[in-house]
């Protein structure tokens, strides 16, 4: 009378995505370091999911905390996978404040490159497991960058 029609369910493993987050600010030196990041992540769309988080918004405050970012002011980062510092030729890199092109900007100089930023996309083995942030030379005695004020 009735066919009974059993379907099995398998299942099977679902790919989460690997996500890039990308902490900026709303002042000219961020902007354009984000526009500098924006041509390299263009080039990993289909690998990764990218989600862009204005530090200042306190929407962000929860994931800036649970990435250990800074809790004073930090101009710009990027994590992959919750991850920021990475060893790369042996020297530890940090994508935290401004990138080697920004050298000048004031208090906030970081020690990362775009290449070194297309290498960790790449290769996901060169971030490190422990983030640490950068420790900051005070050749500047204000908290705010050039074009901050």
């Amino acid at each position: 009378m009735f066919n009974l029609l059993l379907i099995s369910l398998t299942a099977f493993p679902v790919a989460v995505p690997d996500i890039i987050d990308v902490f900026y600010k709303e002042m000219p030196p961020s902007q354009q370091t984000l526009e500098m990041v924006n041509t390299i992540l263009s080039e990993f769309t289909d690998e990764y999911e990218i989600a862009y988080h204005l530090i200042t918004d306190a929407s962000s405050s929860e994931l800036i905390q649970l990435y250990s970012l800074p809790d004073t002011h930090f101009p710009f980062a990027i994590a992959v996978n919750g991850r920021y510092t990475a060893t790369i030729d042996g020297e530890d890199v940090f994508f935290v404040h401004f990138p080697l092109f920004m050298h000048g900007i004031g208090r906030h100089e970081g020690n990362w490159s775009m290449d070194n930023l297309r290498q960790v996309l790449t290769d996901n083995s060169l971030l490190n497991d422990q983030n640490t942030l950068p420790i900051l030379t005070e050749t500047d005695e204000s908290t705010e960058c050039l074009g901050e004020e």
